[in-house]
């Protein structure tokens, strides 16, 4: 007899749709709603918002994977349903780099003080690129309030920033790869080794929390088709107009899947994992072994 993480398995093999439904509207949704229940700051309400998005994603994928538009020869015998491809890898890729983020801010940091660091070298790179918009204060009614408090936002977490524990500790020299304010340049996304920084393009972010080839040429691949390259067009001739077979669509629905589950493990971890224990074992084995199966190479 199959024990009930073997069927698991198996659904996840055979019908990972429906089992990525289950994730979501499961485990994701009762984890999430438990670690909501905490008091938390500034710092730790932006990596709820992030998870929120995260979900809409989610679902936005899951209903485009299932088909978006029943094709006027659909009956009972053979449903026929559209395949957004180029929207369906667009908002997969956008998955990827939410929760790369969220890893990258809230997970991956040693200490609290190195967490404080990150999200607020975050926030200060996405002022400066809202300061960017070509907005002039006669714009419309509100424009001038709206610059004058986003410099005020901006001075003030700049100086909250020089100001925390690990910006002091931090050598001069490691600081200038990821912050330099004369040049407006801020690179949130690094790697420390506890006493080295690695700058990282979101490309090699990707890389770095998803470690896997699988992930890698998946987060290539998405950009492909976000950005209307060759290649996608090429493809979408191919496949326009056509049945395309589950062995087509499960493999991105398999890999959504496993980034759930790295979601999910990430939520209890820095929960401490006191949480995970509304959820059925097998579930959490389920969960905990793909999840790790990822996080725990070294490529």
């Amino acid at each position: 007899m199959n024990t009930a993480t073997e069927i698991i398995e198996n659904i996840f093999e055979e019908k990972p749709l429906d089992l990525y439904d289950y994730i979501l509207r499961g485990p994701l949704c009762d984890i999430y709603t438990e670690f909501k229940k905490r008091h938390k700051d500034e710092c730790q309400n932006y990596s709820s918002l992030l998870i929120d998005k995260f979900a809409i994603h989610s679902a936005s994928f899951f209903h485009l994977s299932s088909g978006i538009i029943e094709h006027r020869k659909s009956g009972e015998q053979l449903k026929m349903s559209g395949y957004d491809i180029f929207t369906v890898n667009a908002i997969f890729r956008t998955i990827m780099e939410t929760y790369a983020t969220f890893h990258n801010i809230f997970v991956e940091p040693s200490n609290i003080e190195e967490k404080k660091f990150r999200f607020l070298l975050w926030k200060i790179d996405g002022l400066t690129e809202k300061s960017r918009f070509k907005i002039d204060e006669n714009d419309f009614s509100t424009a001038k309030d709206i610059l004058e408090n986003d410099k005020v936002v901006l001075n003030n977490t700049i100086a909250e920033f020089e100001s925390c524990v690990f910006f002091r500790l931090l050598p001069k020299g490691q600081i200038n790869k990821i912050y330099n304010p004369a040049n407006k340049k801020y690179c949130w996304r690094f790697i420390y080794s506890g006493e080295e920084i690695q700058p990282l393009n979101i490309t090699k972010l990707i890389a770095h929390v998803f470690k896997t080839r699988a992930f890698i040429n998946t987060y290539r691949y998405t950009s492909i088709h976000t950005h209307s390259n060759y290649y996608a067009i090429e493809e979408f001739s191919k496949i326009r107009g056509k049945l395309l077979s589950n062995e087509y669509t499960d493999p991105l629905t398999r890999l959504a899947i496993i980034t759930t589950a790295m979601l999910i493990d990430d939520i209890c971890l820095i929960d401490n994992n006191e949480k995970q224990i509304i959820l059925p074992i097998p579930v959490i084995r389920f969960i905990k072994g793909i999840s790790q199966s990822v996080k725990k190479l070294n490529l």
